[in-house]
């Protein structure tokens, strides 16, 4: 008679503890992983800045001044340009870029046939690697337009937000000499950074959100009139993580058209710290407002500056006085965060470090 050697098998108490203990340590490696490709796309965010500051010195080089943050060809009415060959005088200052980004194909296709940024031109779905930020994973709210997460510092004033409105001769503000490094209509040189290069925030982070209209950060909140009486202001709108007025409906959110030059695409200013809501006049993108740099990374954002460093800052950075009205003469009231972002400001001792 044979006889037969069973071998001994898990019983369901033994395979239930197995599984427990692996489900226990995916759990405690997850967070690790997730934190490691979080830092790992931080880190191709700061190249991609990093590319973005050299586009502007190779450009500087070239050109002896920096883009315009909005201009270009055409003019702002409808009815004084008939045709649709014009940039309607709202070309982002990353389309002059694109030639410094390895992107002179484009650039070329964009110069036989100009059009407005808002247009369905095929050319402005393209998608410019170095201007979106790995950790925003969000896709465009029109199909045929490509996002940005990278914008111009229009320094620490609201009123010279312009985007095309300072081709009215009725409009008062001042337009032609932006606290920033760049505004509408507006080539800085080098020299006009007064502050020092080291000490002058050239772009940073916009973060886009998923739909238009939404209550979320990458939207922006609309008000009956002027923004900028103070920073506080804008802050009554954003509660709990939230907007708690109407945002703005019409045609896309902050960062939404790489190529539009208005400020509610492209620009920020530095007088609601990072991660701060957005506010814009009337409820119309195209005009000015007060728009903060936001990113997906955890604390802060980062910026690439006037020398071309990049350089991460807290959203807990020191933002001055939250009351007080915005000038457009001398020091900044808001803080280190105000002083990075004007550039002949005249403030000491601003710096990050």
């Amino acid at each position: 008679m044979s006889r037969y050697r069973f071998k001994r098998a898990f019983t369901l108490v033994e395979l239930l503890v197995v599984i427990a203990i692996i489900g226990i340590l995916v759990g405690l490696l997850l967070p690790a992983v997730q934190a490691a490709r979080e830092a790992a796309r931080r880190m191709q965010c700061s190249n991609n800045l990093k590319q973005c500051g050299l586009a502007l010195h190779n450009y500087e080089s070239t050109y002896k001044r920096f883009p315009t943050a909005s201009g270009g060809t055409g003019c702002r009415s409808s009815s004084a340009c008939p045709t649709a060959t014009t940039g309607r005088s709202r070309i982002s200052g990353h389309v002059w870029l694109t030639p410094f980004l390895e992107q002179t194909n484009f650039y070329n296709l964009y110069q036989a046939a100009p059009s407005a940024p808002w247009s369905d031109n095929p050319y402005w779905a393209t998608k410019m690697p170095a201007l979106a930020c790995p950790s925003d994973l969000q896709t465009p709210t029109r199909a045929n337009m490509a996002i940005t997460n990278y914008s111009f510092c229009g320094g620490d004033a609201a009123t010279t937000m312009c985007s095309n409105n300072d081709e009215d001769p009725s409009n008062v503000r001042d337009c032609s000499n932006p606290r920033g490094l760049f505004g509408h209509y507006y080539f800085a040189k080098m020299g006009d950074m007064v502050d020092g290069t080291s000490n002058t925030i050239a772009m940073s982070e916009s973060q886009t959100a998923p739909t238009k209209g939404g209550n979320r950060l990458g939207n922006a909140a609309t008000t009956g009139g002027e923004v900028g009486a103070t920073p506080l202001t804008c802050r009554a709108t954003f509660v709990n993580g939230v907007y708690t007025v109407a945002t703005v409906q019409d045609d896309g959110n902050r960062g939404g058209r790489w190529s539009d030059g208005a400020a509610f695409f492209t620009r920020f200013n530095t007088m609601l710290p990072p991660n701060g809501p957005s506010c814009v006049e009337q409820g119309n993108h195209w005009l000015g407002g007060m728009y903060s740099a936001g990113s997906y990374h955890t604390g802060g954002v980062q910026a690439v500056f006037g020398d071309g460093s990049v350089h991460f800052i807290s959203q807990n950075i020191d933002a001055g006085n939250q009351a007080s009205p915005q000038v457009l003469g001398g020091p900044s009231p808001y803080g280190v965060w105000g002083a990075l972002g004007s550039k002949a400001g005249g403030e000491v001792g601003a710096s990050i470090e």
